[in-house]
């Protein structure tokens, strides 16, 4: 199972790296499928079926949320289209169904919207690796540091595995690895390694929670997986959980420190 995960760690690791340098186009395409399969997990868990209108609505708004910036100022046109489908599919679709579906589809493209729009700053390329990367050694420090050590729980009525060293093993090895990226990436005297570990250490946490909100939703829901799609990681929302509620706050954090 170990050898599982890493394998699907490393081969999507790697098509992430090689989109974020291509940038553009290719880095666009990558993220809006990651957003759309996100949203269709959330459709499943709330038992929306996949060829259904109102599913259809949500993807198509998902994606277009990600790929076409000015959409990010028409973001009600989707909740007044699935409040439409709560009159013409009553019987399947509730206002219930609306406000989750509607919750979902943003929850599962906003990140990559400011993900995209990190990429067309100056140093893009070392912007949207470090918020990667700080997701990365988050996931890797509390792995390693929670099976090495154990000991309480963080929060078991929703993520029973997580403790509490494994918590601050992730936030102590994000903050170290994105130090050691920034500078060596920027350089020197560029910008100050603390701006660097603020960004790490926000990212962390944030990601952090990202994860235990996602346990909760899978919770509410009584699913163990988001989906199936990724041998050894579940579904696409499970391996992107962190980043989902991490990058959106580290966007705004790197445009007030750095620019």
């Amino acid at each position: 199972m170990l050898i599982q995960r890493v394998i699907t760690a490393v081969i999507g690791a790697a098509m992430i790296f090689a989109a974020v340098i291509l940038g553009g186009y290719w880095l666009a395409v990558l993220f809006a499928m990651i957003a759309a399969v996100s949203t269709l997990e959330i459709g499943a868990m709330m038992k929306v079926p996949m060829w259904s209108i109102e599913q259809a609505v949500a993807v198509v708004c998902t994606v277009l949320m990600v790929i076409w910036p000015p959409f990010e100022r028409f973001w009600y046109i989707l909740f007044y289209l699935l409040l439409a489908l709560t009159i013409v599919r009553r019987k399947e679709f509730s206002f219930a169904g609306a406000g989750v579906l509607f919750a979902g589809a943003l929850y599962s493209s906003y990140a990559f919207r400011t993900l995209l729009n990190l990429r067309h700053l100056a140093y893009g390329f070392t912007w949207v690796l470090l918020v990667f990367l700080s997701i990365w050694a988050t996931d890797t420090g509390a792995f390693f540091v929670g099976r090495a050590f154990g000991g309480r729980k963080l929060m078991p009525e929703i993520s029973p595995k997580k403790t509490v060293s494994g918590a601050i093993g992730g936030f102590l090895l994000a903050v170290i690895v994105a130090v050691l990226f920034g500078v060596w990436s920027v350089g020197r005297g560029t910008y100050l390694w603390w701006q660097f570990a603020v960004v790490g250490a926000v990212i962390s946490v944030f990601g952090q929670i990202g994860d235990l909100v996602e346990s909760a939703l899978k919770r509410n829901y009584m699913v163990k997986d988001s989906g199936w799609i990724l041998p050894g990681h579940g579904g696409v929302l499970d391996r992107f959980d962190s980043l989902l509620l991490a990058a959106p706050i580290a966007y705004h954090l790197i445009i007030g420190l750095f620019k």
